[in-house]
């Protein structure tokens, strides 16, 4: 293992995640308004794609202030991802391709998030009750600010009588993060486009995302 950290549960209460960080000013900005988790985006080529000593540096913030840092993948190999999540000291590895999330939860010693698209990945779900992989809905690619049908997604949940929540993701924005709250089975959010302005991460969004999300 090149991970060398126990691993613990993913998540134990509503959460808020702010994702695709690229400065170590934008994570301060998360922190100091309550943000649970910071994601960094670590696929290659990726035009949120963070530099590396800028991820290093926001890892070592994370650790001052207590707030997990999470890696984003997309099906790299699991050698990779453990020599990253190594490099940058990651609290949490998010996997947003198609890999199977059991190869890596035996190899990586860390909590994992699994991307699922719905209704595609629904019995993925089922699989991951009462496990250390936390899943989480999002679009085919992530980050492309493409709104989920989360009615759907909640009547689904409600439905399947299942006892762990999930992680929301896409098209989330400051304005509409109390509704996203409140869907059936939600036990936290997960935004990138929707805090940035013009490519970028907006302070100003970060902060009232945060507040509203956490103002329920």
């Amino acid at each position: 293992m090149l991970v060398n950290v126990k691993k613990t549960k993913a998540m134990s209460k509503m959460v808020v995640k702010i994702c695709g960080l690229q400065s170590v000013e934008a994570a301060q900005v998360a922190i100091d308004n309550g943000a649970d988790l910071l994601g960094v985006i670590c696929v290659p080529n990726r035009k949120r794609t963070v530099d590396a000593e800028v991820a290093k540096s926001i890892s070592n913030l994370c650790r001052s202030k207590n707030v997990k840092l999470v890696g984003v993948f997309r099906n790299q190999s699991k050698e990779d991802v453990a020599k990253i999540a190594q490099d940058y000291n990651l609290n949490v590895v998010q996997l947003h391709g198609d890999e199977d999330w059991k190869e890596y939860d035996s190899f990586i010693p860390l909590p994992i998030i699994k991307r699922l698209v719905f209704p595609r990945d629904v019995e993925i779900l089922s699989q991951l009750q009462n496990t250390d992989c936390q899943p989480l809905f999002d679009s085919e690619a992530g980050g492309t600010g493409e709104k989920l049908d989360w009615q759907s997604i909640g009547k689904w949940y409600s439905d399947a009588n299942l006892s762990n929540g999930y992680i929301l993701a896409g098209g989330l924005n400051p304005d509409n993060v109390r509704d996203a709250l409140k869907i059936p089975g939600v036990i936290g959010v997960d935004v990138s486009g929707g805090v940035e302005s013009d490519g970028m991460k907006d302070n100003e969004k970060i902060k009232t995302f945060l507040f509203n999300a956490h103002s329920l």
